[in-house]
C-alpha cells in the first residue's frame, strides 16, 4: 500500500503549528532566557519559504533561531540566510533577445532536476520518479549539467 504524504510546501497552513511544536521542543537550549515566541515578520518569512528540506529543514531553522535569538522573541534576522532569501530565481532566466529553445530547455531541465533533488532530500531514485526519468538518465543529466547533490 502506498501512502503519499504531501510536502510542507503543499501545506503551508501546517507551518505555524509545527513552529510552535519545535519552539517547545528546543526552548530547553535557552534555560537562562526563555522565549515567548516568534515575531509576525519571522512567521511571515517562514510561511513564504518553499521548504525543499521539508519538515526537517523547518526544525533546523527553528533550532538555530532559538540559539541565536537575542531577545524573548525570534526575529526575522535570527532565521538562516537561505530561509530569509525568499523564493529562488525564476526557473528559466533569459534575455528577451535570446529566443533559443535549446538553451531555455536546458535551463528548465537543470532547474527541474535541482528542484526534484531538493524535494527528495537528494534521493536520486525518488527524484528520477518525480521527473519521470529512468535512474540512469537522471545520473547522466546530473553529470552532464554538473549538478552537485
Amino acid at each position: 500500500m502506498n501512502l503519499r504524504l504531501p510536502s510542507l510546501r503543499e501545506r503551508p497552513e501546517d507551518v505555524p503549528a509545527l513552529v510552535e511544536h519545535f519552539l517547545a521542543k528546543h526552548r530547553r537550549l535557552r534555560p537562562e532566557a526563555p522565549l515567548r515566541g516568534l515575531s509576525p515578520e519571522a512567521l511571515e518569512v517562514l510561511l513564504a519559504h518553499r521548504w525543499p528540506g521539508n519538515v526537517r529543514e523547518l526544525e533546523h531553522a527553528i533550532e538555530r533561531a532559538v540559539v541565536l535569538a537575542d531577545g524573548p522573541m525570534i526575529q526575522e534576522t535570527d532565521l538562516p540566510d537561505d530561509v530569509r532569501a525568499g523564493p529562488g530565481p525564476a526557473p528559466v532566466a533569459r534575455t528577451s533577445a535570446d529566443l533559443s529553445v535549446k538553451r531555455a530547455f536546458r535551463a528548465l531541465e537543470q532547474q527541474l532536476i535541482r528542484d526534484a533533488l531538493d524535494r527528495t532530500g537528494g534521493n536520486r531514485t525518488r527524484a528520477a520518479e518525480l521527473l519521470d526519468l529512468s535512474y540512469r538518465a537522471l545520473l547522466y543529466k546530473i553529470k552532464e549539467y554538473g549538478i552537485d547533490r
